[in-house]
């Protein structure tokens, strides 16, 4: 398990960047602690102190991409007109994010699998569980409303970010060629189509 960092400072933004670079390059099995810290200018004592392992430190690079995300993720939705403004902001701030973090996001995507997820899982429950909430209870209030469909939590996210999530996973396996800015209203505007309560009204 990763040890507390509860104040991130510039030093630990230097060895998280570090340690993302030598795990983008090798893999998380493949990389050594000593690459990070010789990238990182940190001390194996301080890495290990700050940190406890090199599962450690991938997860903590996992958690602090996960925060960021999540970050814009709820100040879409709190900046949100209506119902129809959130699904589509939600999407475009997924877009944007991945366009402006591409590394972060092919390492949530495709780099870290389920043992740096295991190591963070603590960190995960932490972070996870007040993000849903506000986003659960954001749907709440909009399915309550007649404005978007009642369905599952899982139904709604594949609706909502599905297609989305798989455009930025090809994007990124494909060398990150293109803008990714011509498909998001397009993928924003359906998004809203396929969750919105059907009525005779045009889309706002």
């Amino acid at each position: 398990m990763p040890r507390t960092d509860p104040l991130p400072d510039a030093r630990r933004r230097t060895i998280l960047d570090a340690a993302l670079e030598v795990f983008l390059e090798s893999g998380v099995d493949a990389a050594s602690v000593d690459e990070v810290r010789n990238r990182s200018g940190a001390s194996v004592g301080s890495l290990y102190h700050r940190f406890g392992s090199k599962e450690g430190i991938a997860a903590a690079v996992y958690v602090d991409a996960l925060r960021g995300y999540q970050a814009e993720f709820v100040t879409a939705l709190d900046r949100a007109r209506d119902a129809a403004d959130g699904i589509r902001s939600v999407v475009r701030t997924h877009m944007r994010w991945v366009r402006a973090n591409p590394d972060r996001a092919q390492f949530l995507f495709a780099i870290a699998g389920s043992d740096v997820r295991r190591a963070a899982s603590a960190e995960l429950r932490e972070l996870n569980e007040p993000f849903f909430a506000v986003v659960e209870t954001w749907l709440r209030r909009h399915v309550e409303a007649g404005e978007i469909r009642a369905a599952s939590f899982d139904v709604v996210y594949a609706l909502w970010l599905g297609p989305s999530q798989e455009l930025a996973r090809l994007w990124l396996a494909r060398g990150r060629r293109g803008s990714l800015r011509t498909e998001t209203t397009l993928l924003a505007d359906a998004a809203w189509r396929s969750l919105r309560v059907e009525s005779d009204e045009e889309d706002q």
